[in-house]
Parts: C-alpha cells; structure tokens; sequence
C-alpha cells in the first residue's frame, strides 16, 4: 500500500474552496406517511432486560456514574 500524496485541507476556508459545486439536494415530503412502530410484548421487554442488565452493570465506571446519579433527598409521594 503507497501513501497518498493529497494534500489534507487544514481550514475551513482551504475546505470549501477544494470542493465543487454541489446542486441542492430536494428531499421527498409524504404527507401521509405515517411511521409503525413495531410492537413488542412486556414479557420479550423483560426478558431482554434480564439478559443485558448484568453485563451493563459490569461495564468500566458504572457503579461511579450510577452513586453520582442518585437522587440526594428522600421524599414520600
């Protein structure tokens, strides 16, 4: 593998002057579109949670950043 000899721009100015002129991009607007979320179940939810929540729990500064995230009063609703 050979090395590239281009140049890398160093300022914004030295950016946009390298690139070409772009057209402007119109995206398609669907009114109608309406988005679906997919349904899951309570039980595949738990289930999930079950399975990932030990391995998150391990994760490097969990413990830390989960104390610093406590809530400091106790309150009675």
């Amino acid at each position: 593998m050979r090395k590239s000899s281009a140049r890398v721009p160093t300022s914004k100015s030295d950016l946009t002057t390298r690139l070409p002129d772009l057209p402007d991009l119109e995206f398609p607007v669907a009114p109608d579109f309406v988005s679906r979320l997919r349904h899951l179940e309570a039980q595949v939810i738990m289930r999930r949670c079950a399975k990932n929540m030990p391995w998150r729990s391990m994760l490097p500064g969990t413990k830390e950043r989960r104390s610093a995230q406590k809530i400091p009063v106790e309150f009675v609703l």
